[in-house]
Order: C-alpha cells, then sequence, then structure tokens
C-alpha cells in the first residue's frame, strides 16, 4: 500500500558537468528526471510511500530509469516495459548567467503511449493522495485520457487529488493548455501552481488575483509558488503565506517546484498544518536549487 500515486513520464537526461552550451560540451552526465518521477523521489526521502505509474522502453535508458527509482524506494511494480516504444531522451544546458534550455526527445517514447488501460483499481486501493501534473496530459490524447482516468480511481478509492499544471511551453500553447488543464484544475483537492503558470493558465498579473482565481475553480487548497517570493496559500478562505528559505548559490532550479510539492504533501500526509507544510515544501525547493541536477538536492528529513 502506498501513501501516493503518481503518474507521468520519467526520461533520461544528459548534460554538461560544468556551466557550458551543449555545443560546447566535451563530456555529458546522465540521469533522469521528470515531473512526476522527481516528486516521487523526494517523497520518498522524505520517508512516504510512492507508487509511479509509467511505460519505459525496452531498451538500456528504461533499464537506467527503474533502477534509479528502485535505489530511491519508489514503487516500480506498475512501471510497464513497452516493447514498442523508446524511453524518452532530454539534454539540458545550465548557464553561468542563469539560462537555462532544455531540448526534448520525446515524440512517440514510451510513456506518451500510457493509456486508461494501464490503470487498475487495485493500483489506488488504498492511497491517499493521487498526484497529477500537467505535463501529462501534454504528451498525447491517450495520455490525457489516463489522467481523468486517474481522478475516477482516486475518487473511487477515496483519495485526494494533487495537481500541478506545470505549463510546458514547448509542448502545447497556452491556450490549448488551457482547454485541457482547466478540467483537471477543477478536480483537484489540492491545487500547487507556479505563479508563471497561474499567469499563462488564468490570465492574472497579482499573487491575490491567483489564488483567488485559482480557489475558484473549486479546489480545497490553493498553494502558489513564487520562487524567491516565497510562498502561500488560500484555505478555506484564510490565507497562509511563507517566505522563501535564503540560499547561498542558486546552481540548478530545476526540480525545485517539483521538491517543493513533495514537501508540502508530505506536511499534509502528516498531518502538519498549512504554515509548516507550506515551510517544508519551501525548505525542499531551497535544497534542490543548490545542487546540480533534478532530484539530487532533495533531503532525506
Amino acid at each position: 500500500m502506498s501513501d501516493v500515486v503518481t503518474l507521468g513520464e520519467c526520461m533520461v537526461v544528459l548534460y554538461p558537468p560544468d556551466p557550458v552550451s551543449l555545443d560546447e560540451a566535451r563530456t555529458l552526465l546522465i540521469d533522469i528526471g521528470g515531473a512526476e518521477a522527481n516528486l516521487a523521489i523526494a517523497l520518498c526521502r522524505l520517508g512516504h510511500s510512492v507508487r509511479f505509474i509509467s511505460r519505459v522502453g525496452d531498451d538500456p535508458f528504461g533499464r537506467r530509469v527503474r533502477a534509479v527509482l528502485s535505489t530511491e524506494r519508489v514503487d516500480t511494480s506498475t512501471l510497464l516495459i513497452d516493447p514498442e516504444a523508446p524511453t524518452g531522451v532530454f539534454f539540458r544546458e545550465w548557464l553561468a548567467d542563469g539560462a537555462r534550455r532544455v531540448y526534448y526527445y520525446r515524440r512517440n517514447s514510451a510513456a506518451s503511449r500510457i493509456a486508461p488501460d494501464d490503470l487498475t483499481p487495485a493500483q489506488f486501493s488504498g492511497v491517499r493522495i493521487v498526484h497529477l501534473t500537467g505535463i501529462t496530459p501534454a504528451l498525447s490524447a491517450s495520455c490525457a485520457a489516463a489522467c481523468e482516468r486517474a481522478v475516477e480511481l482516486a475518487r473511487a478509492a477515496g483519495a485526494l487529488v494533487s495537481f500541478d499544471p506545470n505549463f510546458r511551453p514547448r509542448l502545447w500553447s497556452a491556450s490549448q493548455a488551457r482547454d485541457a488543464l482547466l478540467p483537471l484544475m477543477r478536480a483537484a483537492d489540492i491545487l500547487l501552481i507556479g505563479h508563471e503558470d497561474a499567469q499563462a493558465l488564468l490570465e492574472v498579473d497579482s499573487d491575490d488575483e491567483a489564488l483567488t482565481a485559482a480557489a475558484a475553480l473549486g479546489a480545497r487548497v490553493v498553494v502558489l509558488k513564487c520562487a524567491e517570493r516565497g510562498a502561500s496559500a488560500l484555505v478555506d478562505g484564510q490565507h497562509f503565506t511563507v517566505p522563501a528559505i535564503p540560499v547561498a548559490r542558486v546552481i540548478d532550479s530545476v526540480g525545485a517546484g517539483d521538491g517543493f510539492d513533495a514537501g508540502f504533501l508530505a506536511g499534509w500526509l502528516r498531518g502538519w498544518s498549512i504554515s509548516d507544510s507550506l515551510a517544508l515544501g519551501a525548505r525542499i525547493g531551497a535544497a534542490a536549487v543548490e545542487t546540480l541536477g533534478d532530484y539530487a538536492g532533495y533531503p532525506c528529513i
């Protein structure tokens, strides 16, 4: 039995060990990455059990994904091997001026073939939270349908639905994302949204407008992540705010939002107050940016 179930694509990522562009790099590091997998790893390091539903190819990259997740104690029993499609790959640059560029090679990947039939009631039995992101429905129509099925199975199991829109302009336009993601945002019990995503999807300018607009969609708990400006929440009409955790140096911001989500959900699972859950989210997010890699900085607490 798992505390959390999540669904999405985990890819292999390659990036230079130094802050240089890919065309200048002579060596690349290899690891895994993906919003849902990052969250699963972070929650497991925080002592919670997580089941990860996805597909990988029957290839070395798929075996690496499984091996790393298993080492991090993520339940990979529902990580299917697709013999007809490859594991997704992406390349990443992290430059000294703070620029981050990502190059995806995930079209027609194994994970893009996730379908509703991959999900069963047994996978959701006893689960407390089902966490989804807006990245998965962007991958294919079958992935979008699988997310809808996950919400249905969460409801049947008595689990809460947690959702982070995670808008990715490289995958689709704001208009396309808005049409697809607003129904999932309305279905969420816990809505975790970055301030930039709120501006793009909810067409708002200020943090207060974002919280109000997001809460109007129906989630009981709305959390707005504002990076170096901290985070705030609106819960049953009450406002909560926590400052960002100061960091000595931002090395790599990738994975910070996923780490924040994991920290907040860990606090929720433990029965902590909203303020303390926000503070744990801020702590995990801050730890993520001080280390190179999607999840390397997540602490064990």
